[in-house]
């Protein structure tokens, strides 16, 4: 079953068709920043009747609890809690929930929270729901998979800036809280999924990028921001096979290499600027043959033909006016 394109920078309130329907096995996806002085925020799946069969609702003002419940006939029945409390205010998040046959499998930055026995029955739910203090950045509607295990757990960023390959999260079966839509780099390993890394932000692949190499990233633009830069390049010779730089002051979308410390000529043609100061924004560069193919919330924005062999790239940089919240290589 195809994928379905994911929603990027909704309003909040939010509310959708659940699309493709609601089977065992479909996941939802949630990425976004809470407010810096959230109070709550709510995710529902409601029934054709509009009863709620699961209300997922993180709760600052209440203790820092998460409470889960269903609503039935405009009741609501007996709360679940947990002070298990995955998210902070001001800080950017990723929420995946797994429909199971007999509960729902709530997945917070790469982690196992907790499990949601159904009180009915999730054949009956129609539309997904989003409210509160929170901002959103994409939703993502995955078909159904084959059940796999839960991912390992999530560990925040410990190890950055590092020539080793990066410890800041572990890698992830990637159908567990990744868009199935992005696609997997290499069909040999699983991608490295990083959340929240520090800027800038530097790391090793786990081998050199292939010919079906891809690298995504997430994040927001500051406020009044100049420009940013995403490098891939050789660790040894320092040599950036590609430089792709956005600067928003002076209009234009820079692409580049520079060989022995000395750049080549520039490219800039570009039909539009696709990123802006103060929005989220979302980057994929796929390695297809004889160029590079640089995308951006899934259309193309351009190709840049390969001016070094680009089985020397073994690192990516990231620098300039932005915040991380995802990347994924």
């Amino acid at each position: 079953m195809a994928a379905f394109a994911p929603i990027y920078n909704p309003g909040v309130p939010f509310q959708s068709a659940i699309l493709g329907g609601i089977t065992e096995g479909k996941r939802v996806t949630i990425q976004g920043q809470v407010h810096s002085c959230a109070k709550r925020f709510a995710v529902n799946f409601i029934c054709y009747n509009n009863d709620i069969a699961f209300h997922f609702n993180p709760r600052f003002d209440d203790g820092n609890v998460i409470v889960c419940n269903t609503m039935q006939m405009k009741s609501w029945g007996t709360e679940e809690r947990t002070h298990n409390m995955p998210f902070q205010r001001n800080a950017y998040f990723d929420i995946s929930i797994l429909v199971l046959g007999h509960s729902f499998q709530v997945t917070v930055n790469g982690q196992y929270l907790l499990e949601y026995r159904h009180r009915v029955s999730y054949q009956t739910i129609q539309s997904f729901q989003v409210t509160g203090d929170l901002n959103l950045s994409c939703v993502t509607f995955s078909p159904s998979v084959d059940m796999l295990p839960a991912p390992p757990p999530y560990t925040p960023g410990y190890v950055q800036n590092s020539f080793a390959p990066p410890m800041y999260g572990a890698p992830m079966a990637p159908s567990m809280a990744v868009p199935p839509v992005f696609g997997i780099p290499n069909p040999q390993k699983p991608p490295m999924t990083l959340y929240n890394p520090v800027m800038p932000f530097q790391a090793a692949f786990q081998s050199n990028f292939g010919k079906h190499g891809k690298i995504i990233i997430m994040g927001n633009i500051h406020h009044g921001a100049d420009r940013f830069h995403v490098n891939l390049l050789n660790s040894r010779t320092r040599n950036i096979h590609l430089h792709v730089n956005p600067r928003f002051k002076e209009g234009a979308f820079v692409r580049n290499t520079q060989n022995r410390n000395t750049w080549g000529p520039e490219e800039r043609q570009i039909s539009y600027m696709p990123f802006h100061p103060g929005q989220s924004f979302q980057l994929e560069i796929r390695n297809e043959g004889g160029c590079f193919g640089v995308y951006s919330n899934g259309s193309k924005l351009f190709n840049y033909v390969h001016r070094l062999p680009f089985n020397q790239i073994d690192m990516i940089e990231v620098g300039g006016d932005v915040i991380l919240t995802y990347v994924q290589y």
